[in-house]
């Protein structure tokens, strides 16, 4: 930035005062119109005319002095109007770089904050998601406690039919036994006891039939024994596994709620970067107010400084031909110095002064105008140095405030950028923990269609047991009715057939309690069925909803990658803010830097323009000095022409005119 130089500046104003001192000093050596009249009074016309012609060239030679005094402050001034309009189009370009700056703030923190409250929005909604899920899964838990005890109610249906099984075992074996003592009392009767034997044989072969069926029953009510208790394990684990889910899902709840409230904090960051954009831009069209002014007066200033330049360049042509004319006067007083010893004619040596005085007159009143078009100057020079003191004053306050706000933009940033940050952690853990979660569903859902395939084979089980209790009551029917026609061929055998038909009474009673068996066994079969209906239809909706969950968190896990990249993306712009601040700073440190310079400068100009306007006032008075000795002249020229004319001339006649 090339504004003002500190040092020029400094070495202008040792200079200024250094011509100022001179000046004075040498003010103080020249001899002051006063003291002329307080010397010896000339006595002759020739001795005012020395005098006057002395005191017109020691004039000529003080306002010769005070014009390169004008000369120098007009230079210094217009020096420093040009690096004020300077450093002044510079401030204004770096206070347009500074709206730019913090226009890109207000924007960056309005998408910052529009990402801030659709991940709120987000949060509200996984955290909602969440809370649902872990009631879901708490209510799938229940549901799955519930069918343990219908699973264990299965287990001890199956242990009556493995009980019954027995049961049927045991009376296959006597019914077994009591065909083997039918066997016997068939042998004793002979003849007669023949068709005693076939039936003896018959049943004896439904009770290995029967006790066969009845093994097979017990193994599978074992094996629906067994099924069950690990179906009910398996569903205990599975309700154990979901009330940890249940566990980590209400932690998540909760990181999600302070993750919500940091974002809180976050959008009013937000809104504080937007406001100390809205006071910066404010203080940016002050500071923009002050810059212009500086620029107008330093234009006004130049301009004053070119019109006093003019001024001072008039006077310097004035002052040539004043010299000039001034060496003429000496060479016409020495002339008539000669003609009182007999030189030069005194009437026209009177008249060549005349015209000298004359001319040299109106040389005065160019001079004496000129220094009137100075002073104008520099009254002008002045005003716009108090405007640019007083713009300065103005753009110093709007750079504070300026400053104020890059300040609170840039703590706000860094502090948005830290708290993205975290909740970015946070929402990267819940996305862990959410795939966690419907890892643990989908596992339970696993486990659950396991369970379903297993209890369907719990089903199939029932069903051949089902069908053996069939063949069971088919086998006690068709060894009543052998026991029945037993006992008719007793009946027709007589005495003979005693033994046989009380041995086909017992067979018919153990063939009742056996088709009595047979229907428990259905019965039971029958409540496994029902019960595998019931715990089959809770496990079929368990798995469903928790397929559903799982589809549920899994579009979470996409929603909090989004909330992520949208995170991202307001940090992203939070980091621009933080960076856009650190340059409007910087910015802000040489505007300062520009206005202090400016008003060194404005003071250098103040200064310098006091002193052109001493200088410029005593040109003024110089030239009225001046003035008065071309009058005496003027008037020591008429005197002489009219001694020329009356014949008074020689040196008589110049010896005998009075002062």
């Amino acid at each position: 930035m090339s504004l003002v130089k500190k040092s020029a500046l400094a070495a202008r104003k040792t200079a200024a005062k250094a011509g100022v001192e001179t000046a004075e000093t040498a003010r103080a050596a020249a001899p002051s119109p006063a003291p002329v009249r307080a010397r010896r009074r000339p006595v002759t016309a020739m001795d005012r005319l020395d005098e006057a012609t002395q005191e017109l060239a020691s004039g000529l030679a003080e306002a010769a002095s005070a014009a390169a005094q004008l000369q120098q402050a007009t230079d210094h001034i217009s020096v420093s109007a040009e690096e004020a309009a300077g450093a002044a189009q510079e401030s204004l370009g770096l206070i347009a770089s500074l709206r730019d700056n913090f226009r890109e703030s207000s924007e960056r923190a309005a998408a910052s904050r529009n990402h801030v409250e659709r991940v709120q929005a987000g949060f509200a909604e996984a955290a909602a998601q969440i809370e649902a899920s872990v009631a879901a899964i708490v209510l799938n838990g229940e549901r799955q406690l519930g069918s343990v005890a219908l699973v264990e109610k299965l287990e001890s249906t199956a242990a009556a039919i493995v009980t019954i099984g027995t049961t049927v075992a045991d009376l296959s074996e006597q019914t077994g036994m009591l065909a083997l003592n039918a066997a016997i009392e068939a042998a004793r009767a002979g003849d007669v006891g023949r068709g005693f034997a076939i039936i003896a044989d018959e049943v004896r072969e439904l009770a290995d039939d029967a006790e066969r069926n009845a093994a097979e029953i017990r193994e599978l009510g074992d094996g629906i024994a067994t099924e069950t208790r690990q179906v009910a394990d398996r569903i205990r684990r599975s309700s154990a596994v979901a009330v940890e889910q249940v566990e980590g899902g209400r932690a998540l709840v909760q990181d999600l709620q302070q993750a919500r409230e940091r974002l809180n904090l976050l959008a009013k960051g937000a809104r504080d970067i937007a406001q100390a954009a809205i006071e910066a831009d404010q203080g940016a069209t002050e500071a923009e107010k002050g810059a212009e002014q500086i620029a107008a007066a330093a234009e006004q200033q130049s301009a004053a400084s070119a019109q006093a330049r003019q001024a001072v360049e008039q006077q310097a042509v004035s002052l040539d031909q004043s010299r000039q004319t001034a060496e003429e006067l000496s060479v016409l007083a020495e002339g008539l110095s000669g003609g009182r010893d007999g030189g030069m004619d005194a009437g026209g040596a009177a008249e060549q002064i005349a015209a000298a005085a004359e001319e040299l007159s109106a040389t005065v009143q160019e001079l004496s105008g000129a220094a009137g078009q100075i002073l104008v100057a520099v009254e002008q020079i002045s005003r716009g140095a108090q405007i640019q003191g007083a713009a300065t004053l103005q753009a110093s306050a709007a750079m504070g405030q300026i400053e104020n706000a890059a300040l609170a933009a840039q703590t706000r940033a860094e502090e948005a950028s830290e708290g993205i940050q975290a909740v970015i952690a946070t929402v990267d853990a819940a996305s862990v923990q959410v795939a966690a979660l419907v890892a643990g569903v989908a596992n339970a859902v696993d486990e659950t269609r396991a369970v379903l395939s297993a209890l369907v084979r719990v089903g199939d089980t029932g069903r051949r047991i089902e069908t053996i209790g069939d063949g069971l009551a088919l086998v006690a029917l068709q060894t009543n009715m052998l026991a029945v026609n037993g006992a008719v061929e007793a009946t027709r055998s007589g005495s003979a057939g005693a033994g046989f038909s009380t041995v086909t009474a017992d067979i018919r009673k153990l063939s009742r309690q056996a088709a009595a068996n047979a229907q428990d066994v259905k019965a039971s079969v029958r409540a496994i069925q029902d019960q595998l209906a019931l715990v089959r239809g809770d496990l079929e909706q368990i798995a469903g909803a928790g397929e559903t969950e799982a589809g549920r968190n899994r579009a979470m896990i996409e929603r909090f990658a989004v909330m992520s990249r949208s995170l991202s993306e307001a940090g992203s712009g939070n980091a621009v803010i933080r960076d856009g601040a650190q340059v409007i700073l910087r910015s802000v440190r040489e505007i300062r830097s520009g206005s202090e310079q400016i008003a060194s400068a404005a003071e250098l100009a103040s200064g310098t323009a006091r002193q052109a306007s001493v200088a410029a006032r005593q040109q003024a008075q110089g030239a009225e000095e001046l003035a008065a000795a071309i009058e005496d002249i003027a008037a020591l020229a008429a005197s002489l022409g009219g001694e020329a004319a009356s014949g008074k001339t020689g040196p008589a006649a110049f010896a005998n005119s009075a002062a």
